[in-house]
């Protein structure tokens, strides 16, 4: 994972105030840093801001540790050159990270994309420019592009769950349509991947319960048996358990 330089946050958090539509007084707002200190640090002025509220900042915007965060569904708005898009994948993430590209055939002026980028869920809206449109695929160095005929402006975007769900389910059926092994194969790990996270947990709140749910049934539906369930289970309570009796 690249390390982000001093000299590259600047670059990457205006990339993200755009992406995102933000403006400059509602980030002052969120983040209780004064928007024209904010506007300085932009344009390259270090020490106007201090760590912390960089940090801040940068969390606000969809990073934490040099990551995209994966507890939210990002959601930007780019032009068909894509190069703030590429500003901040680019400074992020390597060749070799995880990218799923989902693609629909709509035509529309502006097209809706989602990605999978490692574990984070990103939503892209692209308005082709009047001269040029990027691909995306090559951009982002897709590992896997998925074209559906369903619109994806119809994926709801409530919450990370329920986008993340649709579009595994859709991805799904369209491997299961196909007889496509190594996409199953894929979301079997995707699935796995989500899972364990979400299986170890000491709250029952509804949320918790749905995604569970859910996990249980696309697994099921991928014809995964339920012994291999409960074993993924068994296993991630046995890792937690441990975990708490070394600390």
């Amino acid at each position: 994972m690249p390390k982000l330089t001093n000299d590259q946050v600047p670059i990457v958090a205006a990339a993200l105030i755009r992406l995102r539509g933000d403006t400059l007084s509602a980030i002052a707002a969120a983040t209780d840093i004064r928007a024209a200190n904010l506007s300085v640090w932009l344009r390259g002025k270090a020490q106007v801001i201090s760590a912390k509220r960089v940090a801040g900042l940068l969390y606000h915007l969809g990073i934490e540790g040099g990551q995209l965060r994966s507890d939210v569904l990002h959601q930007w708005q780019d032009s068909g050159l894509l190069s703030d898009t590429k500003t901040v994948l680019d400074a992020l993430l390597t060749n070799e990270g995880t990218k799923w590209l989902f693609k629909d055939l709509q035509p529309a002026l502006t097209k809706t994309r989602f990605m999978q980028v490692n574990n984070a869920w990103l939503r892209l809206e692209i308005t082709a420019s009047a001269t040029a449109a990027a691909d995306l695929s090559q951009a982002i160095h897709a590992n896997r592009v998925l074209t559906f005929r369903t619109p994806l402006s119809d994926v709801p975007t409530d919450s990370l769950s329920d986008a993340r769900d649709t579009l595994l389910a859709m991805a799904e059926q369209m491997a299961v349509d196909v007889g496509d092994q190594e996409l199953l194969e894929g979301l079997m790990a995707r699935l796995a991947d989500l899972s364990a996270g979400d299986l170890v947990f000491n709250t029952a709140s509804a949320s918790e319960w749905t995604r569970l749910e859910g996990a249980l049934s696309r697994a099921l539906r991928l014809g995964v048996s339920p012994s291999a369930i409960a074993k993924l289970i068994d296993d991630g309570a046995k890792e937690a358990h441990l975990s708490d009796a070394t600390h």
